[in-house]
């Protein structure tokens, strides 16, 4: 059934001070941790009631998940801007190190992908279900239809256990405290592996 257009009209109205409660969620992730996060919080330092904010998110899971869609729409925008100037074999590199961008400038909420009340969010239903990781998976099994690839039985499985290894590695620099550098070397030898490993 399509929504009303009163329904219509209050979204779009509530959108503008949902997106700035979403950056402002976001500061108090980057400077106080997913801990120091709740809708009490958000609601004081957004100084908007807090009725109004539970209307916009619910409850914490719905806050979080927000915030997780806020930062896969950045990482997807940041991949489509670059597409025109990259390569269609660096695309999978491209995405990765976007990703990894990402991750170490908003490393409390990378780290809390996790944690119970993220799962519980589906975050990486969020991640999984976006453009972005459209492209990275259909690079992958366009690789594979044309032979380029090693073809395996489950195409699928292939691209979640190579994003795996991108997560995984990011994880690693961030948990390990490379600098800026050795985390992506590290990364691009991940990503050259992992090619490696798929040529015929």
């Amino acid at each position: 059934m399509p929504p009303k257009s009163e329904d219509m009209k209050t979204d779009s109205t509530l959108q503008p001070q949902r997106t700035q409660l979403v950056a402002i969620a976001r500061d108090i992730v980057r400077n106080d941790g997913m801990a120091a996060l709740n809708l009490e919080a958000l609601a004081e330092k957004g100084d908007t009631p807090l009725p109004t904010v539970e209307s916009l998110f619910k409850d914490k899971p719905g806050l979080i998940r927000a915030l997780y869609e806020a930062w896969v729409d950045e990482w997807q925008r940041r991949l489509m801007t670059a597409l025109p100037e990259t390569p269609p074999e660096a695309i999978m590199r491209q995405a990765a190190h976007i990703y990894r961008e990402l991750a170490c400038s908003d490393r409390a909420l990378f780290l809390a992908a996790s944690t119970p009340v993220a799962i519980e969010a589906d975050l990486f239903g969020v991640l999984s279900r976006s453009t972005a990781f459209e492209l990275f998976a259909n690079f992958l099994k366009t690789g594979m239809a044309e032979r380029r690839f090693r073809v395996t039985a489950d195409p699928d499985a292939t691209v979640r256990t190579l994003w795996g290894v991108v997560h995984g590695t990011v994880l690693l620099e961030i948990c390990s405290g490379y600098d800026e550098l050795t985390g992506k070397r590290t990364l691009d030898e991940s990503i050259s592996l992992m090619t490696r490993g798929l040529q015929r």
